[in-house]
């Protein structure tokens, strides 16, 4: 992942050397991606080892509740912003409750990112799917692997809008 946006940034760099706002966006990008990539590998490692019925339930309804709106855009973002706040909540590692008030508005921000560039409602609807089955099986390797997929969709993404 590291490797794909370094890749990214220094193709960015030779061809767009005068363009300084481009360098610092597509390392604010790299930034972000590095830090969300860590913290929600943590959280969900915290979440599977964590769960409980009552926050699995929680979990379907959210994804149920997707699969309603995936005709719009804005209601699909309300959605995805409650799954990712139940995940948090999920958490019940004490550190990670109390970043993710600092964290939410950066998670927000890699999202909008990539929601601008390749927002597909039924991918995200489907992997949200995924990774509640993997939770409730308490599949901790198949949930982080869920997401790695995601974020390297992710960067896929980016490479094309940069390039």
């Amino acid at each position: 992942m590291y490797q794909q946006m370094k890749c990214i940034q220094q193709k960015c760099f030779e061809t767009c050397s005068r363009s300084e706002s481009m360098y610092a966006y597509t390392s604010r990008l790299q930034d972000i991606i590095q830090v969300q990539y860590s913290i929600e590998t943590a959280l969900l490692e915290a979440v599977v080892r964590n769960a409980t019925g009552e926050g699995i339930v929680r979990l379907h309804n959210l994804v149920s509740a997707q699969k309603t709106v995936l005709h719009s855009d804005i209601e699909t973002k309300l959605v995805l912003r409650s799954f990712y706040e139940e995940l948090f909540a999920l958490a019940s590692n004490c550190m990670l409750s109390m970043l993710s008030v600092h964290l939410i508005p950066m998670f927000e921000e890699g999202r909008d990112l990539y929601l601008a560039v390749a927002f597909n409602r039924k991918t995200f609807y489907e992997h949200n799917k995924k990774l509640v089955r993997c939770i409730e099986e308490l599949d901790e390797v198949g949930a982080c692997a869920a997401l790695r997929g995601q974020l390297l969709r992710m960067g896929t993404y980016y490479s094309v809008y940069l390039n």
